[in-house]
């Protein structure tokens, strides 16, 4: 230890053992056991291994935050002698978890001077952490490629010269164990050991690996199916008898079962045999066929939002689903009729059909579309989807200011829009609704024209890539990269208005009024035929439930084909408050834009649901 570090240890540990002798603090034993406390505050001191929402998450003493002062009609939590005593030995272990077994804890009761209130001090000496001093893993015979060993053991998540905690060293196993699964040993056992030698702060670590025969799958046993016909859920097994075992083909059937929305509950279960044929069981429970959803949101620039639904998950039998949505708000207006032909045409595609009328309302016109768009998707992988589809659909231009009635690149305000499109999704992410690590990326290219029976003609590209990077100390790293651009061609002069790209908003360069990052005309946004935008978010929580997040975003519309203007851009930062509420991620960000446009606020609040990509 360095004469710093136990210069600070010597302070705290003074400042713990001269705090309980003031004369409105004390020590546990000193409370009157007849009297109700409640907890006022809690605090925590000389902790820096270990962040203080950590520490809190592990007691089961809780004390009101500064977010919940609108409780304000609540009591305070009870203090109770008993759970705090036992939450102090929580704490040693959790520090003796992240490798520190020197750990010691004080704690001081602050008494009120009257009333029923106190102030709860923990402070903390974490001393040395223990180190790996050895790691070793015994694989046997497998795997018998030396490259194969060596990029396994290079990927063993705990390492010499590490802190020895406990999350790494369970990590290593689970790690260990999904390894030879994947590659077909289904019977692999792992053991672990750990001798840790608290007298040189050292710690051995041992795993020994018996990887079983190279398995394959066997029969799969379906039960729980009452009113449903049993095939639904063998349709969805992602495996073939005699395939070689693979451990995520078993979480990709489960998956795909779950993704029918039937079941309440959903198990996998593999015989507990040593032979080297794995037969499985697959348990369900059966759920309702029918959902209806009704709800209100609200965000900035839809302003209040309303949705309607009704989906019959098993339309006709076979997992068919047919559903209905009405949605309303300051934007849009929408009622939609959606289909779902689950395996079709061949066991790895679906077909989906939508029909919707919709009213949109923007800044520079309303339109009113009607549309028809079937689809065609293949799963070529659990993350890979390509896709095919066709959609005509009828747009009528209204609103327009005069500037733009009297451009003659938009003369043709209404009229049949019919083309095919081609695409593809890739999502490797964690959580489709909040990720934290992964990549996802898209792209789509659709040509549009007279000659499908339309009355305009252009070509229209996207592509889209995200990544989510997690880093220490709970920081997590999220961007975003979006090109796009079209091009007219026959009689068409111009890429019609409903079909430009626009810039600018709560999912796009915030800071900026939607759509206000671009041409103009007549003072209104008219978008452009290509489009660059990126944004760079650093996330991180400070509690179980609430988070923040510094962004910067920059876009730029052209009124150009494939011209990319990355010497105007247009650039906004700010910060934000996340909550995890029970429908995905609430938002509030704050924007300041760096050349906004004239008339326009310098800052701008975006509210939302869902993460801003």
């Amino acid at each position: 230890m360095t004469a710093g570090a136990r210069a600070s240890a010597f302070l705290v540990l003074l400042v713990a053992l001269l705090l309980p002798c003031r004369a409105d603090a004390v020590q546990l034993e000193a409370l009157d056991p007849t009297r109700e406390w409640r907890v006022a505050a809690l605090s925590f001191h000389g902790n820096t291994a270990v962040g203080a929402s950590v520490l809190r998450a592990a007691m089961v003493m809780k004390v009101r935050r500064w977010y919940e002062v609108w409780k304000f009609w609540r009591p305070l939590p009870m203090f109770e002698p008993a759970t705090f005593e036992a939450d102090l030995e929580r704490l040693r272990q959790l520090y003796r978890n992240h490798g520190y077994y020197h750990v010691r804890i004080a704690h001081d009761i602050e008494l009120p001077a009257q009333g029923d209130q106190v102030r709860v001090g923990i402070w903390v000496e974490e001393g040395p952490p223990v180190y790996v001093e050895a790691v070793t893993v015994e694989t046997g015979e497998e795997p018998k490629d030396p490259a194969a060993r060596r990029l396994l053991l290079d990927h063993v998540p705990i390492a010499r010269d590490q802190v020895f905690a406990q999350d790494r060293y369970e990590r290593a196993y689970a790690y260990l164990r999904s390894w030879y699964r994947e590659h077909g040993f289904a019977r692999v056992e792992v053991t672990r050991s750990a001798e840790v030698d608290v007298r040189r702060d050292a710690a051995s670590v041992r795993y020994r690996i018996d990887s079983g025969p190279a398995c394959i799958f066997g029969t799969v046993q379906v039960t729980g199916t009452t009113s449903l016909d049993p095939a639904i859920v063998r349709r969805e097994i992602a495996f073939e008898s005699g395939a070689p075992f693979k451990q995520s083909l078993v979480e990709q059937t489960r998956a795909n079962i779950v993704g029918l929305r039937l079941f309440r509950s959903v198990r996998v279960d593999e015989d507990d045999s040593r032979e080297s044929r794995v037969d499985l069981h697959v348990r369900v429970v059966e759920g309702p066929t029918h959902e209806v959803r009704a709800g209100v949101g609200y965000d900035t620039e839809e302003q209040v939002r309303a949705l309607a639904s009704w989906r019959d998950y098993n339309f006709l039998g076979g997992a068919r689903q047919l559903g209905f949505t009405a949605r309303i708000s300051l934007l849009r207006r929408t009622i939609a009729a959606d289909f779902l032909q689950p395996h079709f045409p061949g066991p790895r595609d679906r077909v989906r059909v939508i029909a919707s009328e919709e009213q949109e309302l923007e800044e520079t016109y309303d339109n009113d579309r009607a549309r028809l768009s079937p689809r065609l998707e293949w799963q070529a992988l659990p993350t890979l989807t390509p896709y095919v589809f066709y959609r005509i659909e009828y747009d009528s231009l209204s609103s327009l200011n005069d500037a733009i009635k009297r451009d003659p690149r938009f003369q043709k305000r209404h009229g049949f829009l019919s083309g095919f499109g081609f695409g593809v999704d890739y999502n490797a992410t964690d959580d489709p609704l909040d990720p934290t690590r992964g990549w996802s990326a898209l792209a789509t290219i659709e040509p549009v024209g007279a000659f499908l029976g339309g009355d305009f003609s252009f070509i229209r590209g996207v592509v889209e890539g995200r990544r989510f990077q997690p880093l220490p100390a709970l920081f997590g790293l999220a961007m975003r990269a979006r090109l796009g651009t079209a091009e007219p061609f026959g009689g068409t002069r111009d890429i019609p208005l409903f079909e430009r790209f626009y810039a600018g908003g709560i999912n796009s360069v915030r800071g900026y009024e939607r759509r206000h990052v671009g041409p103009f005309e007549g003072g209104d946004p008219i978008g452009g035929r290509s489009l660059l935008e990126g944004s760079v978010e650093l996330r991180r929580p400070f509690t179980e439930k609430f988070g923040w997040a510094v962004f910067l975003d920059a876009g730029q519309v052209s009124a150009k084909t494939l011209d990319f203007p990355l010497g105007d851009l247009r650039y906004g930062a700010g910060f934000g408050v996340r909550y995890k509420s029970p429908i995905g991620p609430l938002r509030v960000d704050l924007g300041f834009p760096t050349n906004p446009p004239d008339g326009d606020p310098f800052w701008q609040v975006h509210v939302s649901i869902g993460q801003a990509f």
